[in-house]
């Protein structure tokens, strides 16, 4: 059966699935009232249960992610927000896990906003294919692994939005009025307005080659012209699609440090209206 769950995650996710997590989700369906000993047809018949109802997502999927994970992209976001001062953004966190990107974004748009004197209001759409990790994000409860003691520049941010107790971390209810958090497979078209920018970061690489042309086209579908996607440092270069193009900027990252950063997303081309037949 581990051979067909690894099928499925593929037709149905587009995902490469970890044979490990294969065997866990077919131990797991063995465990639920389903003797070893059964017709293949009746192992199959439960493991489509398993996909349709969300079951197979909370095993065979990735949730690693922490707060402000990869700095640069948010430096970016916030050399980009002046454009929106007095005016409304919306940014879609795609593949978000269990939510921590989506709110780091909320955390630096309201930092922002305190500093100026026409806010920038915003939407922010942040979904996933496992439910589990969607529950878990509108709870806006975390352990410490999701905040690190790494250096990040953006780190102060989190201290008025996340709250102590019994080593758990809890999100200012503040911060959830602008966040939308539902269940959705990046293999199917989202039937949405349009987004400013679309974070989709540190999930492309699990996904197979035959399979990241259909994933990319349908975030382009819902990114308006000139349009931000950014993915995760490491996928940048394996990205190549008719949509986007590779730009970057370099960025001086808030704080001490007088460095600055090169940091590369992808910009939408605008769409060339079909050439008209010469008579």
């Amino acid at each position: 059966m581990t051979d067909l769950i690894c099928r499925m995650a593929e037709n149905q996710f587009g995902i490469k699935a970890d044979p490990d997590d294969a065997k866990r989700l077919e131990e797991y369906i063995l465990n639920n009232n389903i003797n070893s000993s059964c017709s293949e047809s009746t192992g199959a018949g439960s493991l489509e249960t398993s996909f349709s109802s969300g079951t197979a997502a909370k095993f065979l999927t990735v949730n690693e992610t922490y707060f402000f994970r990869e700095p640069v992209h948010f430096a970016l976001l916030m050399d980009s927000l002046p454009s929106f001062n007095n005016s409304m953004i919306r940014i879609c966190s795609a593949a978000t896990a269990i939510g921590c990107e989506a709110y780091s974004i909320a955390m630096l748009i309201e930092t922002y906003n305190k500093s100026i004197d026409k806010p920038v209001r915003y939407h922010i759409d942040a979904f996933d294919i496992n439910a589990q990790a969607i529950e878990t994000a509108r709870e806006g409860v975390y352990n410490t692994r999701t905040l690190r003691e790494d250096g990040n520049c953006f780190r102060y941010m989190t201290i008025p939005y996340l709250k102590e107790s019994d080593n758990k971390f809890y999100i200012d209810d503040s911060l959830k009025k602008n966040i939308n958090f539902f269940v959705h497979n990046l293999m199917d078209e989202l039937y949405t307005e349009k987004y400013d920018i679309i974070f989709f970061r540190n999930a492309f690489i699990y996904f197979y080659p035959h399979k990241r042309d259909n994933v990319l086209t349908n975030l382009s579908l819902i990114l308006k012209e000139d349009g931000i996607l950014i993915l995760g440092v490491s996928e940048t270069a394996s990205v190549q699609h008719a949509h986007f193009a590779q730009k970057h900027r370099r960025l001086k990252p808030p704080g001490l440090s007088p460095s600055f950063d090169d940091v590369f997303y992808f910009h939408k081309e605008a769409m060339r209206p079909h050439a008209q037949p010469a008579y």
